[in-house]
């Protein structure tokens, strides 16, 4: 799926045709349905779409979630941030504390989640769910019919979270992560 949404990316030809109907960046067009989420002991979250003054936040928010690596360093996040007017990050935070955030491509119909990270203290408190709830909502919104992803085959937990939202298992995908090679899951759903 991946490798379909860079083709696709690089393809000037599809982009001259799409531009007309979806002119200037994603992310400056998309609005939030809920900007605020309450967690089960009260706290309130805010939810805001990320730019580019947000990626130290983001990059913090990997290394808490991904044993102190991050799958995308400074450099790349800017230039996904400023260049790819199909990407949009979603980000969530207590107070000016960055707790959690969701990035994704809406590309030729599908909405593509590159990454969901929620910071270990609030895991399992609805906040993934919250951020993959909004981001439907904006792919509906920009026309989308489906929702996708990768999974490492051995998370579980966010394989059985993302089948609670609908997403239905597709093929494995061998040696998909850089690094240890671990397998993926692809997951999907129709929206």
């Amino acid at each position: 799926m991946l490798k379909k949404f860079k083709q696709w990316f690089s393809n000037e030809e599809i982009d001259s045709l799409i531009r007309p109907f979806f002119s200037g960046n994603l992310a400056k067009r998309a609005r939030l349905e809920r900007e605020m989420i309450q967690l089960n002991d009260g706290s309130f979250l805010k939810a805001s779409i990320a730019s580019v003054s947000d990626i130290s936040d983001i990059l913090e928010i990997e290394t808490l979630c991904y044993n102190g690596k991050t799958p995308w360093n400074k450099k790349a996040l800017e230039q996904e941030m400023k260049t790819n007017n199909r990407a949009i990050y979603l980000i969530v935070r207590e107070s000016n504390k960055a707790i959690g955030f969701i990035s994704a491509w809406l590309v030729e119909k599908e909405t593509h989640i590159t990454n969901v990270a929620i910071i270990p203290n609030y895991q399992k408190q609805g906040i993934a769910t919250f951020l993959i709830s909004e981001l439907q909502k904006i792919s509906e919104h920009e026309g989308m019919q489906k929702m996708s992803l990768e999974v490492r085959i051995s998370n579980d937990t966010a394989q059985r979270l993302y089948a609670e939202l609908g997403f239905q298992k597709g093929k494995i995908k061998i040696d998909y992560y850089t690094g240890d090679k671990e397998d993926a899951l692809e997951m999907s759903k129709f929206i």
